[in-house]
């Protein structure tokens, strides 16, 4: 059920690279969360909380595009360039330009609960086809999420300081899928995946359970930052 929207969406999907620096001299590199795109531009959308540091002079958040987390050694990603940030709604928006990739499409409204989703981070892009024309899991099985819509919500219910409006799914983004987008089966994004909403919820929140933020949130935010952007 999953196979089209996986296969669509695989190709706008990257890492999103933190290379952090002591005194001006490269630590260490890894993997932050994930990013996808969202139009011919090269703007792509990921969750603030990954990149919240960025601007710091001991932290770089870049791409590689697609290349596997094994090659990075020895390589140099383009930096990030930030668009804008909604802290209220976790998003971030920026551009990468030479490593861009496709964009995906979101959705203009809410679809309905009990709606099947697939949530996808890094290394998503990496799940290979089968010879049979199936689709081999093998090394990615824990970095992809099939679930589906279990309530819309807006978090204020459970802290009027969370004005965070939607979705509650029946598993949990591990880290490395924060920022990664939820498809529906046709490939297209019904939200965003954000562990970090979980976890400031705290016990309000099942454990076993995740949210993300809507399309329709996600959608007006990203309309929000560009405008504002073009408005400076």
């Amino acid at each position: 059920m999953y196979s089209h929207s996986i296969q669509a969406a695989k190709h706008s999907i990257f890492p999103i690279i933190l290379t952090t620096f002591k005194n001006g001299n490269y630590v260490s590199r890894e993997i932050a969360g994930t990013g996808f795109f969202i139009d011919e531009a090269g703007h792509f959308v990921t969750a603030l909380h990954v990149v919240a540091a960025i601007g710091h002079p001991s932290f770089k958040f870049g791409s590689l595009g697609n290349v596997p987390h094994n090659q990075f050694e020895g390589v140099q990603p383009e930096e990030i360039v930030e668009i804008g940030r909604l802290p209220k709604l976790d998003l971030f928006v920026g551009k990468i330009v030479k490593n861009k990739l496709a964009p995906l499409q979101i959705l203009n409204i809410n679809p309905p609960e009990g709606t099947s989703i697939v949530m996808g981070g890094y290394p998503f892009p990496h799940i290979k086809k089968t010879a049979s024309g199936g689709l081999n899991f093998y090394t990615v099985r824990q970095y992809w999420q099939s679930t589906m819509i279990m309530d819309n919500i807006l978090l204020t219910h459970f802290d009027k300081n969370m004005p965070y409006p939607g979705f509650l799914v029946d598993k949990r983004a591990i880290p490395g899928m924060s920022g990664g987008p939820a498809l529906d089966i046709l490939g297209n994004v019904v939200g965003m995946c954000t562990a970090q909403i979980t976890r400031f919820a705290k016990d309000k929140v099942p454990n076993i359970n995740g949210v993300c933020l809507d399309a329709y949130s996600l959608k007006n935010g990203i309309r929000t930052i560009l405008e504002n952007k073009k408005s400076v």
